[in-house]
């Protein structure tokens, strides 16, 4: 099977070219300066209320594509900065953004200290998943939400994802994680999602689902939801957005972190659902360890858990090890990470109806048992990965990135009479260089590959190699105006197919660009194309579980996708911080699963590609701060109208699995070392789905969750107390499954 993708949108390569010409036609830079040596500018960012050092800050001088972080001591030094007067842009989440001039002697060294003013509201925080290297949040030309480690781990997560569905525009649908309606629900098997560790990607090789318990949770430095595709860069997979979770670097001194968390499920809402006795219970413990010596840091960690379930059949034990090794000097950086988890857990694909469990009153359904042939149904997941990744500093104006990395996938589930499993291993690797051409331009040159080995009950022995080439150019035309372009080539060959009659070949093309009017104002604006090439598991299923008889597709073609933004951030007030924008996606061959009604009366599932859809949407984000920070609030909206067409009728309808509302708001009071917050997400119930489609017996309603949380610090310890689904609200994302009903939680985080 061949399949080529169709030249790129035209506006995308005008925009483009448009890059290219200002690269070699124009030169920002003042003519005076090419006859100058630059100068060096050396600074100390240092909180203006308590003059502590404000490490992670991001010092940027406008006009260029030079950018520095402050270390542990809020220091920072930029090499290479054009002679005469030049405008620093500083600015640290947590902190007011700030502008200054300074004066940059030729050859010589100008030294300052910046102090920032402490504002909860303001957007910030560093990001290094939208240009593959590390720049602040105010600098990308796409719409990005960063979750620092405090913003991670105060809901007490079970896992990163967790935490990820508190993010704006995010929702899960049943375990699968959907950015402004991007992905929808495929029951496992395929994501628009990329997931991406230190910038390694993370996702399954066999189904493409989302790997999050090989995360460390307890190690996390920060968590960047990208929102607009990503296939320039990252190619498959990255067609909805990209999440990549940064892990932490031990500080200076040994530190050493417990973490203990345990409680209860509450009845469910109805007594009539009550299917237990018993208290149903959770646990889990993790530990970890961190610590530098001379060049080299390490941190090991190690966590397990058991939780009993709200649901018949719900039950999960978890246990995971990761360690990280790394070493650094002025010019490399050097870390060895390595990871496994294992799970063992019931499945429960959806809840029993009439006659199908024991139920004295013979209720149309039981939303928290499963048919009584389904008791025995269990599944046992081990999965590991590791990579190796290199960074040296060969100049003041290149660099270089190296990663090799390995994944293993091993799970069997067992339906009764029925035994199923695959195993499946993905190698990788990555060679990138940063260029700085001149201080107004940066190029972004690499290449990656990887190969993905599948042996799978379900569809067999496959293999899959994907390679690729990408460039991209970052311009500052101005202070106030930045043009970003890239472009990346990506094929795919299934089975030991040839690269001269690849199976795939994408071209994916993207174009940004960025103003700044002020200190505390950035409009960015930006185009691009994305695809996602269809999984193992979407090509070649072929089974017959709880009813369900799924039938493989080897025609299945690639989807894709253009998608723009037009965004706004202004930081009002210093109680105010608003981000506004305006996205699209227009889809062609969209996969979605097909499901009808067999003669037989099984229901026949099929991936099949969607001629044409699209999601038209806004969102909007409000970080809110009163009583000198200690009242801190976030509230985010988006709207999406989707469509799918019928070509043939032109008669169009709703995707199904997006809601057309979706809302997530938080708010904290701080008193003294006592914090006390609530959560609430909402998203309007859908207007379609695709398996259980009778309202009148499946009725679907809206999600209403509020979370209540309280913490106590003492000292270095903290104490808090969760209660998840506080109004025990029952809802479903996925037909006949039954989302977490009301559960009490305490956790102990210890530190030494």
């Amino acid at each position: 099977m061949k399949i080529r993708h169709a030249a790129p949108a035209p506006t995308l390569v005008l925009a483009l070219v448009l890059v290219l010409v200002l690269v070699l036609v124009l030169d920002p830079a003042p003519a005076p300066a090419a006859a100058q040596q630059p100068g060096t500018v050396f600074g100390r960012v240092v909180d203006s209320a308590t003059g502590d050092p404000v490490p992670g800050a991001a010092a940027r001088v406008l006009g260029t594509v030079l950018i520095a972080f402050a270390d542990d001591s809020g220091r920072f030094e930029l090499r290479g900065v054009p002679a005469g007067a030049r405008r620093l842009a500083v600015e640290r989440m947590g902190y007011a953004p700030r502008q200054l001039e300074v004066e940059v002697p030729a050859g010589g060294r100008a030294e300052l200290e910046i102090a920032l003013e402490p504002r909860a509201v303001a957007l910030g925080g560093v990001v290094a998943s939208v240009t593959k290297r590390e720049l602040s949040v105010g600098d990308a030309p796409v719409s990005v939400s960063v979750m620092e480690e405090a913003e991670v781990t105060q809901r007490v997560p079970a896992t990163a994802a967790d935490a990820v569905a508190y993010a704006p525009a995010v929702q899960f649908v049943g375990a699968q994680v959907n950015i402004r309606g991007s992905s929808g629900y495929s029951r496992g098997t395929g994501s628009r999602v990329l997931l991406l560790m230190d910038g390694v990607p993370a996702n399954a090789g066999d189904s493409g689902s989302l790997n999050w318990d090989v995360i460390p949770l307890t190690e996390i430095e920060r968590v960047e939801v990208v929102k607009s595709a990503g296939s320039a860069l990252y190619g498959t997979s990255a067609l909805g957005g990209v999440i990549n979770v940064v892990t932490a670097r031990p500080p200076e001194r040994p530190i050493s972190r417990i973490r203990l968390r345990g409680g209860f499920y509450d009845d469910p809402p109805h007594r009539e659902w009550i299917w237990s006795n018993q208290t149903l219970g959770y646990w889990s413990a993790e530990l970890s360890h961190g610590r530098r010596l001379g060049a080299f840091n390490l941190w090991l960690r190690g966590g397990a858990g058991i939780d009993d379930g709200y649901q018949e059949n719900g039950d999960l034990d978890r246990a995971n090890v990761a360690a990280r090794l790394g070493w650094s000097d002025a010019e490399d950086e050097l870390a060895l990470f390595g990871s496994w988890a294992q799970e063992k857990h019931g499945e429960a694909l959806t809840w029993c109806t009439r006659g199908q469990c024991d139920d004295p009153r013979q209720l149309a359904y039981q939303p928290l048992k499963v048919a009584i042939d389904a008791l025995d149904d269990r599944t046992v997941s081990d999965k590991a990965r590791s990579h190796l990744t290199h960074r040296r500093r060969w100049s003041d104006r290149f660099s270089s990135f190296e990663r090799i990395s390995v994944g293993w996938n091993d799970w069997s589930t067992d339906f009764g009479d029925t035994r199923i499993g695959a195993e499946t291993y993905v190698w990788g690797g990555e060679l990138k260089t940063d260029w700085q051409a001149a201080s107004w331009l940066l190029l972004t040159l690499g290449g990656e590959g990887a190969y993905t080995d599948v042996d799978a009950d379900l569809f067999g022995k496959h293999d899959l190699t994907d390679l690729a080439l990408y460039a991209q150019a970052e311009l500052p035309l101005t202070s106030w105006l930045t043009l970003t372009g890239g472009l990346r080539r990506d094929i795919r060959l299934v089975d030991g197919g040839s690269l001269g009659d690849p199976w795939s070949e994408e071209l994916s093309p993207r174009a940004g660009l960025l103003v700044l009017p002020d200190a505390r104002t950035r409009l960015r604006a930006s185009i691009g194309e994305g695809f996602r090439a269809p999984s193992v598991a979407e090509l070649f299923t072929e089974t017959v579980v709880s009813g369900f008889r799924v039938v493989p597709n080897p025609e299945l073609r690639p989807e894709h996708s253009l998608a723009g933004e037009l965004g706004i951030q202004r930081y009002v007030a210093s109680w105010l911080a608003l981000d506004v924008a305006g996205f699209f996606y227009e889809f062609d061959d969209l996969i979605e699963a097909d499901t009808t009604l067999a003669e037989t009366g099984a229901i026949e599932i099929q991936f099949d590609n969607l001629p044409e859809a699209s999601i038209l949407g806004v969102e909007a984000i409000a970080r809110l701060s009163f009583l000198d920070d200690r009242l801190q609030g976030q509230a985010s909206y988006t709207y999406l109208h989707t469509e799918e067409t019928d070509t043939a009728t032109r008669e169009t309808q709703p995707l199904a699995y997006r809601p057309e509302h979706l809302l997530t708001a938080s708010a904290s009071l701080i008193l003294g070392n006592l914090e006390i917050g609530l959560d609430y997400r909402f998203a309007s119930a859908f207007e379609r789905v695709q398996v259980y489609t009778d309202e009148r017996i499946d009725p679907r309603v809206d999600m209403r969750v509020l979370d209540a949380r309280l913490a106590y610090r003492i000292g270095r310890q903290l104490i808090r107390f969760i209660v998840d689904n506080a109004t025990n609200y029952g809802y479903s994302t996925i037909e006949r499954n039954m989302e977490p009903i009301r559960r009490y939680t305490v956790a102990l985080e210890l530190e030494f």
